[in-house]
């Protein structure tokens, strides 16, 4: 990708990635030159999500960006504050390098572009930014509400529990459920995912396959000779599939008796099909967990994430996803 941005291809990465922030909090754009204003028309749309826009030059600091003050960035930061939008296409990656010493671990930092190749400088492969996955390379880059998701997996596992990661993505889950001592076998379609996946998530306890999962024979056949597994998690993947009941059988049968099902799925109720360009169809609470029930499992719960916070038994207006714990009968 060329480094420098057009205005229609600028706007057009700051609509994705704003409007796959919805329901997540809000963000501070950073900083306040030229390439801010190529995207203020996107700014404007999702100003619900915009807490507003920062920047550390005293020169910029005071002025006014479309509806915003310009302030310094420290100032904007408190406890609402999810995630910062790096706003440039010339300094992207000096200005995160530079922001991860000072905010990891409170929100996370987001970028408008991927590298012009597959690889770093060091030779570290990259993902290019689609809008379909996440493409951090560290835990602390990954957006707070898809940790999350991976979090209340891993408080429902058992130390040294074998788990099935299916649609592992990039690799951080794997990595999340690993570091709290699950032996992991992850598996996704994407060469690309799995290479990123083996570089900058490398564990001890995790291994991996690439492997298409849609249509349940190919996950079987690749997941077989790891099975049977304690638990299989498979968040953010039902969605993206075209036989919801064949993943979920093969799921099923890669479990032990008794074996756990921690899925999530967009809320059908909330998230309108045509806002995921990715997505094959969405659910409803009641439509999964009935899926769940006729495809073999047992003692369905299922909780409501609005952010950073999953509720149990519990659906608002505003709640974004639907999480399952489901067994095997």
């Amino acid at each position: 990708m060329a480094r420098a941005a057009t205005n229609e291809f600028a706007c057009e990465r700051a609509n994705a990635v704003l409007g796959e922030w919805r329901g997540r909090g809000r963000v501070v754009v950073f900083a306040a030159g030229m390439h801010t204003m190529k995207i203020l028309p996107v700014l404007e749309r999702h100003a619900d999500r915009v807490a507003g826009i920062a920047d550390d030059s005293p020169a910029r600091t005071g002025h006014r960006v479309g509806r915003w003050i310009v302030q310094p960035l420290a100032e904007l930061i408190d406890e609402t504050i999810t995630g910062i939008l790096i706003s440039t296409d010339v300094q992207q990656d000096a200005i995160l390098a530079r922001l991860k010493s000072e905010y990891t671990g409170r929100c996370a930092l987001l970028t408008l572009y991927p590298k012009s190749d597959s690889t770093h400088t060091d030779g570290a492969p990259l993902l290019a930014f689609t809008g379909e996955r996440q493409i951090g390379s560290t835990i602390e880059e990954i957006e707070l509400g898809h940790r999350a998701r991976y979090y209340w997996a891993l408080q429902r596992l058992f130390h040294d529990a074998r788990v099935l990661d299916a649609a592992c993505g990039n690799g951080y889950g794997s990595r999340i459920l690993a570091d709290g001592g699950c032996h992991v076998f992850g598996i996704d379609i994407s060469p690309e995912a799995i290479a990123f996946a083996r570089h900058h998530f490398a564990h001890p306890n995790i291994s991996h396959a690439i492997a298409p999962i849609d249509d349940g024979r190919s996950l079987a056949h690749a997941a077989g000779k790891h099975a049977p597994f304690d638990a299989a998690v498979s968040l953010e993947t039902i969605e993206h599939v075209d036989d919801a009941v064949a993943l979920l059988r093969a799921l099923r049968e890669l479990l032990k008796p008794g074996g756990l099902l921690l899925c999530s799925t967009p809320n059908a109720a909330v998230v309108p099909l045509e806002q995921s360009a990715f997505h094959r169809r969405h659910y409803t609470i009641e439509e999964m967990s009935g899926l769940l029930r006729d495809t073999g499992f047992m003692g369905v719960e299922w909780f409501g994430q609005e952010g950073l916070q999953i509720l149990p038994q519990r659906a608002l207006p505003t709640q974004r996803f639907c999480l399952f714990v489901a067994r095997r009968a």
